[in-house]
């Protein structure tokens, strides 16, 4: 091994703090957020994480414990091959002189089973709603009970979840937001600098 210690904690390192994490079956998943596999070279400890979209993204493998996640977390492999696309994806020349080489050293996992779907898709997050507004409804009912409240129940409850179905829907549309951020990110496409909108609203 070329290194003898790894100056952080945890399999990676996410350096840009974008909250990149394993699929999290029972939680809420978003698609650009979520490491769907790694292309790892367990003898020159270099690893290339993926996205479900086969998106590379810019993490740091820490060489002592990734293998662990992997044992763990790996629902199927392909060996001597090298996985991901985008800006922090390898690049050609690099991939290309690997293929002439050889990449016996380098194996690709998929990690976790992911089949529950992702928050940005429109099926899923209305089960989530679904599934979160049965819950305060339960919850809501309770409070109406224990606080004695003479207002009618059904009418009560109702405004209640419109309210929280309302949440919901804004907190998803700024989340669908920032993940589309990432993606274009990831991808390499830069937005225009701030100061090219300000000239264009003078």
């Amino acid at each position: 091994m070329k290194r003898n210690y790894c100056p952080f904690k945890g399999p990676f390192l996410d350096s840009y703090s974008i909250g990149f994490r394993l699929y999290q079956a029972g939680a809420i998943n978003w698609r650009h957020r979520t490491i769907a596999g790694v292309s790892w070279n367990g003898e020159e400890q270099e690893a290339f994480f993926f996205s479900p979209d086969g998106l590379v993204l810019p993490l740091k493998a820490n060489p002592w414990e990734l293998p662990e996640l992997i044992r763990k977390n790996a629902v199927r492999r392909e060996f001597s091959s090298v996985h991901g696309t985008g800006y922090f994806a390898m690049s050609g020349s690099r991939l290309a002189s690997l293929k002439t080489r050889g990449m016996t050293d380098w194996v690709t996992y998929w990690l976790v089973d992911q089949s529950a779907g992702y928050a940005n898709d429109p099926a899923v997050w209305q089960r989530i709603t679904d599934e979160d507004l049965a819950v305060e409804k339960t919850a809501t009912e309770r409070l109406h009970h224990d606080m004695r409240l003479t207002s009618d129940l059904t009418e009560y409850v109702d405004e209640c979840l419109a309210q929280h179905r309302d949440l919901l829907a804004v907190e998803h549309r700024r989340r669908c937001a920032e993940d589309s951020k990432i993606l274009a990110w990831l991808k390499g496409e830069t937005p225009p600098p701030l100061f090219a909108f300000a000239q264009e609203a003078a």
